[in-house]
């Protein structure tokens, strides 16, 4: 039986998410957490299960027709690679199984995509290079998110860190952690709708714009600031400019009384810094934690939040592993 087997990691924005909007830059690394995507020989349709997002359904390989409409960023997935790359599209089996919490703001569209296709092409014995599975990925990104900036499935195709400014494109950094500390990454299970996030604090930025500007100059600053105390491995620094990023955050409406909670315990638990990562209003808050307080941050938070991971950063991106 034919089988291929690929992963793609999570991201986190570290800094910059919504300034980068109006020309700010953003700073998102690649994240331990990981989709992975099983494609083996079937029958019929293309079946597809996902226990962890609750998706048991199926995409016609004649029309590319589906069965749940969560499907539909894979379906035009596999129109791209038949469409523009020539690849025949036949009934398969899907099974994913994933680390990365869905619908928390860590990019988990972009790593099933890009997983999928990998493994896919994969199947049908012709892997698609790191520049073909970038595009494919995105083709799949702009119907999960309408027009998305590419960091999420840049990410997960080639891992690592990025800094990214709408216009300029990606610069590619390197990013390590200082010693001795962790990111721990806490999904709020928080419902969110980015969108609606995204409209209101435009709305907020247009209506005090000659003072809000200056915020978001600001929030670019904070960016060469970051890249800074990561290179010379200055957690104090690091985690002020979490604080830092997350007040401007709040400044613009893209916090919540849940997430200011969780933000608050994690600073009185000892976390160095903490903010939100992504859209806001839910979904996921990340913060800076001394090794040796990570056991004290999990027992204070384990009651406010759905789960706690400690997670590496700046990963490998989208790989075939079997």
């Amino acid at each position: 039986m034919r089988r291929a087997l690929a992963s793609a990691p999570g991201k986190v924005i570290l800094f910059g998410e919504h300034f980068v909007v109006k020309g700010s830059r953003s700073l998102a690394v690649s994240i331990s957490l990981r989709v992975r995507t099983i494609v083996e020989e079937s029958g019929g349709k293309i079946s597809f299960i996902s226990p962890l997002a609750g998706v048991e359904s199926w995409i016609d390989p004649a029309t590319l027709k589906y069965g749940d409409q969560r499907l539909a960023p894979l379906a035009r997935l596999l129109e791209y690679l038949r469409d523009v790359l020539g690849y025949r599209i036949e009934a398969h089996r899907v099974r994913v199984e994933s680390s990365l919490p869905v619908g928390a703001g860590l990019g988990s569209s972009a790593s099933l995509a890009a997983s999928y296709a990998l493994a896919y092409t994969a199947f049908q014995g012709s892997p698609l290079s790191r520049e073909e599975l970038l595009k494919a990925s995105f083709e799949a990104e702009k119907v999960a998110h309408g027009n998305p900036s590419g960091v999420d499935n840049t990410i997960a195709v080639y891992g690592g860190g990025l800094v990214y400014r709408r216009g300029e494109g990606f610069k590619r950094v390197n990013i390590r952690l200082p010693p001795g500390y962790k990111l721990l990454v806490l999904d709020t299970g928080i419902p969110r709708n980015t969108r609606s996030v995204v409209e209101h604090v435009l709305n907020v930025a247009g209506m005090t714009w000659e003072a809000a500007e200056h915020v978001y100059k600001a929030a670019d600053k904070i960016v060469d600031l970051a890249l800074q105390a990561l290179e010379e491995g200055n957690a104090l620094l690091l985690g002020t400019l979490m604080n830092l990023n997350h007040g401007l955050l709040n400044a613009v409406g893209a916090s919540s009384m849940e997430l200011e909670r969780v933000v608050f315990t994690l600073r009185r638990s000892g976390a160095v810094g903490a903010k939100l990562t992504g859209a806001g209003w839910g979904g996921s808050v990340i913060a800076l934690v001394g090794e040796e307080l990570v056991d004290r941050v999990r027992e204070n938070l384990s009651s406010l939040v759905k789960s706690i991971h400690d997670v590496d950063i700046g990963v490998e991106g989208a790989r075939l592993e079997e």
